[in-house]
């Protein structure tokens, strides 16, 4: 993984990185389908996310997890008011969202701990779209249930 930091660990592949911005809860089987639809009514009601989010440093977060995060408010200030706005679209549609946020993503898992540390160059990637994913837990499967905007529906419509 990284010979400055001598870590072993198991990359999380590309198709899987995310920001988590709300955890519906924990369900032995699926999320209920009316909460996907409490959830999927309270994002569609949001426009599409257009900004860039700076992660500038890395350290170990929970269970393991490899994140990039972020100590500079200026690089996810976009990244918080959206998710504000989100859960106000939850509350709205009757559910409950936590309010405590840290802003980061997850890149591995490592037996190891690493301390927070700066990255030798920030990682900025541009955030166009909001995912309604069934993270599987302990199975490393991401089940997308919705996307706004639908990407499919605007390549049909182009």
């Amino acid at each position: 993984m990284n010979s400055q930091h001598a870590l072993k660990g198991t990359l999380v592949g590309a198709h899987r990185l995310h920001v988590t911005l709300f955890d519906l809860g924990d369900y032995p089987a699926s999320v209920p389908a009316d909460r996907i639809a409490l959830a999927s009514k309270a994002a569609a009601s949001l426009a599409a996310p257009a900004f860039d989010v700076v992660f500038e440093k890395a350290m170990s977060y929970t269970k393991g997890a490899l994140v990039l995060c972020a100590d500079d408010d200026e690089g996810v200030s976009a990244l918080k008011v959206f998710r504000q706005r989100l859960g106000e679209a939850l509350a709205d549609a009757g559910l409950k969202p936590p309010r405590s946020f840290t802003p980061h993503m997850t890149v591995a898992y490592a037996r190891r701990k690493l301390e927070k540390h700066a990255l030798e160059a920030p990682v900025r990637w541009s955030a166009a779209s909001l995912v309604l994913i069934d993270s599987h837990l302990g199975e490393g499967v991401h089940e997308v249930l919705g996307r706004w905007p639908d990407v499919a529906s605007d390549l049909s419509t182009a």
